[in-house]
């Protein structure tokens, strides 16, 4: 959960290279969005996919699951469903092994936010 750390080692790789087709890989950014969901920290989660998205990074179905997860370790049940609807509109199809990890992501949302009746509604789903 360093995000301090992660974004420090982020911008000195980010420095040493230099043109666009070398900028950082969406495993670095995505290293940083784990310490992002390591720390519950939604709002530099959310900063740094929407970097990803300014400088053309490609984002993947982990990108998003960090993010859900900062959101979900917060307990914000609505952000943490947010990204899942903003990860199903982006991917048209999703493996269900990591559809069932987003989805248990968002019941630790709920389960961190004391909402049972949400857990009961998102486990229906599953």
């Amino acid at each position: 959960g360093d995000v301090d750390g992660a974004e420090g080692i982020f911008q000195r790789v980010a420095h040493e290279r230099t043109t666009a087709a070398s900028f950082p890989s969406t495993m670095l950014v995505n290293t940083v969005l784990k310490a992002c969901a390591n720390s519950a920290d939604i709002t530099r989660a959310s900063a740094w996919y929407g970097r990803m998205v300014h400088h053309d990074i490609r984002v993947n179905i982990k990108t998003y699951g960090k993010v859900i997860e900062a959101a979900a370790k917060c307990g914000q049940v609505d952000e943490a469903v947010g990204w899942l609807e903003k990860m199903l509109e982006h991917f048209s199809e999703v493996e269900a092994s990591d559809m069932n990890i987003t989805m248990n992501t968002v019941l630790d949302a709920c389960a961190k936010a004391a909402s049972s009746e949400q857990a009961g509604q998102w486990f229906a789903r599953m």
